[in-house]
Formats: structure tokens, C-alpha cells, sequence
């Protein structure tokens, strides 16, 4: 379990850890890299937490400048790992073509005007969303719940759904997914619905199924890819659902 939880902070996270402590990926140390997702995503939420009462207690700064902030830093401590994924994910999505074609465009290194306007749109989302959220003075540990949920999206994905393709990233990562790791998956979520409120968790249960019809309808299963892109738009989704709640 400690190799799981290493090898998942050092893949998704900006967090440096020594590389003599950084095992390598087999089968064993992978077992339960799908469970270790939600975990790293709580360390997320406490990154969140901390940036968030930072920032509001400069209330004399722009509410759109702090959204701004606020969005960077959630970038920075991915490395921009997933927003590469929601961008491919957009290319293939709206190139309307065939299943297999689609999955060739996941695979493709390069950039199309879908991809560009999919980051602009998330990452503008992001920063109009978190500088409303301040300005209303949100709770903050709902806000920081939403990467911990979104990481738990990611185990159930992976540990639920066909891989798409033989190879790749997801394939090589849920090589070793147990279906019985769905009891583990459960608890942390009644533990995140308890903590964050059941508002954000709703939007992420409605976003959740959603992307499960997008992933075999349109792609016949689950590609690193497009776990990537469920990160992005799921806490999108999620801090939607925040603001609105928040209006009420």
C-alpha cells in the first residue's frame, strides 16, 4: 500500500519525493494505485485549504486577481498533468469521427483548436468560479473536498470501466484493479459527503455518470486520457454546484 501511495503522489502531484523511495511499477506495487487516488486527493484538499484561507484574508485584492491565484496554484500542483488530458479529450470528443479515430486523436501529441478552447474555457471557469466563491465567502471545506472527490471519480473509472485500448497509461495503472476496492471507494465517499456536504457530491455523482456514458459510448472504455479530463470538468461541475449553493 505505501508503494501504491508513493508511486500515485509522484504521478499525479508536483510533490517531490527522494527517487531512492520511488518503487518501481509492477503489478505488487500498483495493487492499489486506484484506492491511493482518493487518498492523494485528500492531500489536495489540505493544499486547497491552506491556499484558500490564505487568500482570504487579502480581502483588499481584486476577488477576480484571487480567483486568478487560486486557479494557478490548482494547476501548479498537477504539473498541468490532467488539463493535457481534457485537452486531447476535447480534440477527439469534437472531431465527430469514428471510435477508432477518436482514439487515435487521444494518442496524438498535438494541439487542435477544440483542445485550445476546452483549457481557455476550464481554466477561465476556474477563476471566475473560485473568485465567486471568495467573495461570498464560501466554506472552505466544501471548496477543498472537490479535488479530494474528483481523484475518487478517477479510482472508480479506472477500477470500473473497460480499458479502451491494450496499451496505454490507464492499462499499465489499473493492471492490478480489484472490483472488491468499490467497498473502499464507498467509505471515502460517505466520508467526503459527510465532511463536504452533500451539495458538491451530488454534482459529482450527476458528472460522474455522465462521463461514464461519454467513456464507452464514444470511446468504448477508459483511457488515461480521458481520466485526465474527467479531473478537470468534474470539479468545473463541482464548484458550479458550490456557487450556486452558496447563492441560495
Amino acid at each position: 500500500m505505501l508503494d501504491s501511495l508513493i508511486i500515485t503522489i509522484t504521478f499525479i502531484t508536483v510533490i517531490p519525493i527522494p527517487a531512492r523511495l520511488i518503487p518501481e511499477w509492477t503489478p505488487a506495487s500498483l495493487r492499489y494505485f486506484p484506492v491511493m487516488l482518493p487518498v492523494t486527493g485528500v492531500i489536495f484538499a489540505l493544499l486547497w485549504l491552506s491556499s484558500w484561507r490564505v487568500l482570504s484574508l487579502l480581502p483588499a485584492m481584486s476577488p477576480i486577481l484571487r480567483g486568478f491565484i487560486m486557479m494557478l496554484l490548482t494547476l501548479a500542483l498537477t504539473g498541468g498533468l490532467h488539463l493535457d488530458g481534457l485537452m486531447d479529450t476535447c480534440d477527439a470528443i469534437f472531431s465527430h469521427r469514428d471510435r477508432d479515430t477518436r482514439l487515435r486523436i487521444l494518442s496524438d501529441t498535438h494541439a487542435g483548436s477544440f483542445a485550445v478552447m476546452g483549457c481557455v474555457i476550464v481554466l477561465m471557469a476556474k477563476t471566475l468560479l473560485f473568485s465567486e466563491l471568495l467573495t461570498l465567502s464560501a466554506d472552505p471545506v466544501t471548496v477543498a473536498i472537490i479535488p479530494a472527490l474528483s481523484r475518487l471519480g478517477m479510482g472508480l473509472l479506472i477500477t470500473n470501466l473497460p480499458f479502451a485500448k491494450t496499451g496505454g497509461l490507464a492499462v499499465i495503472l489499473g493492471s492490478s484493479r480489484k472490483r472488491r476496492d468499490n467497498l473502499a471507494f464507498t467509505v471515502i465517499f460517505l466520508a467526503l459527503t459527510l465532511v463536504g456536504g452533500l451539495a458538491v457530491t451530488v454534482a459529482f455523482t450527476l458528472w460522474l455518470a455522465v462521463h461514464v456514458v461519454i467513456c464507452v459510448k464514444l470511446f468504448g472504455g477508459i483511457t488515461g486520457d480521458l481520466l485526465g479530463a474527467f479531473v478537470e470538468s468534474s470539479e468545473v461541475i463541482m464548484l458550479i454546484g458550490t456557487v450556486v449553493v452558496s447563492c441560495t
